[in-house]
């Protein structure tokens, strides 16, 4: 199953196509989701990487497999037959369709990464929120009880 056509990589890293209007698989920017793992934390067979990188893109992007799963799928696949690693591909594009359709339906969405910055950032928001919010409860509470302490005189001038 070696692709004699040759590809193009373009300058910016994305995926480009070769000329049967394939895409052309960047491997070393997939991530795992979750652990955010990349090839290099697995021990991938040396013909997945160069035959069958869409295999390999399937597995690493799996959201239904931990690392650990990832990694017996890539050993396994040594001594799968070829029907079964058809049968593996079929389970995860059919994943990755339904967990689209979900999207798609439901407008649920994956969380953007923040960056060390953006969370300083927010944290730093959320504390000013927080003081401001202290601050006016404390005035209320100091009003409440300026209220207090005149209701008590007026009691105690009445009592007189």
């Amino acid at each position: 199953m070696t692709d004699t056509n040759p590809t193009t990589q373009t300058t910016s890293g994305q995926t480009a196509t070769n000329q049967t209007g394939s895409a052309v698989i960047d491997l070393s920017k997939i991530k795992t989701p979750g652990t955010g793992k990349t090839i290099k934390d697995f021990q991938i067979p040396e013909y997945m990487l160069k035959e069958d990188k869409e295999l390999v893109d399937l597995i690493m992007r799996s959201e239904s497999m931990n690392d650990g799963e990832r990694q017996y799928w890539f050993n396994l696949t040594k001594t799968m037959n070829l029907q079964q690693v058809e049968k593996l591909r079929e389970i995860l594009l059919k994943e990755r369709q339904k967990l689209a359709e979900i999207e798609a339906k439901y407008g649920v969405k994956k969380q953007a990464t923040l960056s060390a910055e953006e969370i300083a950032k927010k944290n730093a928001q959320m504390e000013k929120q927080w003081k401001e919010k202290q601050a006016a409860l404390k005035a209320r509470e100091k009003q409440a009880e300026a209220e207090e302490n005149e209701d008590e005189i007026l009691a105690e001038l009445d009592n007189i």
